[in-house]
């Protein structure tokens, strides 16, 4: 059975008969409000007890949760960490508080286990503390810009996503506000901010992450396969701001810390001042954005809404060229090839690969790139007649340094129907005043004769154009002579009569 140990008063010290601290076994631990438990020792919880806290209660030893449900009823009241060594707050089990205050801790104090904060309302005061997160996380439920205070206290991650990020996560919600978020790697300041001025969906939360890396700039961050640059030119440091559980994400511009070693060690070669930040798309780093602060060592957005990976790079050596989609489809007895690209650098252009079999390649064709850029480009290219050589083919990018460094696009197949193309005659435009293209369907190549005849029937121009496979424009103009009204155009594509109306305005 359990037994229900009240508490009330101003001050209250346990001591366990083995030695200080205190451990419940499975009791209920009431501390009412004014009153105060000050436990020189650990407090550990196991099996199923609870404290309800509406009081205060202070330690100098470690916190444990190892209890089977809510070891901590969080209430109204607070857990003060004031001991002189370094203390940890763990168990088995996560522990949600109301108000954590580690203002009295005078060592640093280590997380063990994940833990949340700001229930009902509360705070997460640091004072001059450091938290080592060391691979978990915290997260503070009180979306008031106001729920963590401090000194100089800092929260350190500082982990990787393979050894497991040390993150807080703070459930925002609606609320706007600057929210400050002080990361160190124990020995800097590496804060990170999200200035928010216009809110998102009620139950959202931002989760807040940071990490140095290598020269190489590696461990590279979850879900990115490389780094797709020169390492010499960026940062040895990632920052990821994430939005989760948002159906309308708020409105903010971040500010993100780093260190002057992390960009002035050999053999980076970045000039501080035209450091830019970059962000993850899923696929690509998009092009440089915002701006830096050698004297605050900071790099702001200048994008809002804009969350996820950010890296930085200097923007004279951008992370590079990279296509952002790449697709090819049949057009009648053409492949239409269509690309983009996020950002550019020394990029001489794109060589259009094909091949029958998916093996062996040969050019067909060469597009200029746009050098060095951060503006997004478009590209597309028309292979005229390609069914005519099979009914499938596969297609390829080959994009050109102007180094002479070269890399391959994924490869795309297209198929063409087995139906012969069905032949079709417009004008365009229609009505027109004086020139116009005739725009022709054609199965096969071959040369057809165009005639325009007038209203009433009289021959006025006739035209010989050759077809290639496929769509064909011809440009064409009415005479000077012409008189302005209804013409029928006219000619003989694969065997098929074809008529369409002609205005002239």
């Amino acid at each position: 059975m359990k037994h229900a140990l009240l508490i009330c008063g101003v001050l209250v010290a346990a001591t366990s008969a083995a030695g200080q601290g205190l451990t419940n076994q499975g009791a209920i631990l009431t501390i009412q409000a004014d009153a105060q438990l000050s436990v020189v020792g650990d407090v550990v919880v196991n099996g199923a007890g609870t404290i309800n806290n509406a009081g205060i209660l202070s330690l100098t030893g470690n916190w444990a949760n190892n209890a089977s449900g809510g070891a901590l009823t969080p209430g109204t009241g607070a857990v003060q960490l004031v001991g002189t060594a370094a203390q940890q707050i763990g168990g088995t089990s996560v522990t949600t508080f109301h108000t954590l205050d580690l203002s009295g801790a005078a060592s640093p104090v280590t997380l063990t286990a994940d833990a949340g904060v700001g229930t009902n309302g509360g705070l997460l005061v640091l004072g001059a503390t450091q938290v080592l997160l060391s691979s978990h996380t915290i997260t503070l439920n009180n979306g008031a810009s106001s729920a963590l205070s401090r000194t100089t206290g800092t929260l350190v991650g500082e982990t990787n996503g393979t050894a497991g990020y040390g993150r807080l996560i703070w459930v925002i919600g609606s609320n706007t506000g600057a929210y400050s978020v002080p990361m160190s790697s124990g020995t800097t300041s590496l804060p990170m901010s999200a200035n928010i001025t216009a809110g998102g969906s009620s139950n959202g939360s931002l989760t807040f992450v940071t990490y140095p890396t290598t020269p190489n700039n590696l461990p590279l961050p979850n879900g990115i396969s490389s780094l797709q640059g020169d390492a010499a030119y960026a940062m040895d440091r990632y920052w990821i701001v994430q939005p989760i559980n948002y159906t309308l994400a708020p409105t903010a511009v971040l500010t993100l810390g780093y260190q002057d070693t992390e960009w002035s060690t050999a053999p980076n070669t970045i000039v501080e001042s035209r450091l830019r930040l970059q962000r993850w798309n899923g696929t690509n780093w998009e092009p440089p954005q915002g701006s830096v602060s050698p004297v605050a060592n900071t790099l702001t957005t200048d994008l809002q809404n804009t969350y996820g990976t950010f890296a930085a790079a200097d923007v004279s050596r951008p992370l590079p060229v990279q296509l952002r989609m790449f697709a090819a489809v049949a057009k009648g007895n053409n492949a239409l090839l269509t690309w983009a690209t996020a950002q550019e650098l020394n990029n001489k252009g794109f060589e259009i690969e094909v091949s029958s079999d998916g093996h062996r390649f040969q050019r067909v064709a060469f597009v200029a790139g746009h050098g060095t850029t951060s503006t997004a480009q478009q590209y597309s290219y028309t292979d005229v007649g390609a069914a005519a050589r099979g009914r499938q083919q596969y297609y390829r990018l080959r994009q050109l340094d102007l180094n002479g460094t070269s890399t391959y696009s994924a490869v795309k197949p297209v198929v063409f129907s087995t139906e012969p193309a069905v032949a079709t005659l417009s004008a365009s435009p229609n009505p027109a005043h004086d020139a116009y293209t005739i725009i022709l369907t054609a199965a096969r190549p071959q040369t057809v004769q165009l005639t325009l005849h007038d209203a009433v029937g009289r021959q006025v121009a006739q035209l010989s154009a050759p077809l290639q496979a496929g769509e064909n424009h011809v440009p064409a103009s009415f005479a000077s002579t012409q008189p302005t009204g209804i013409y029928l155009l006219s000619t003989i594509v694969d065997g098929q009569v074809l008529r369409t109306r002609l205005v002239r305005e």
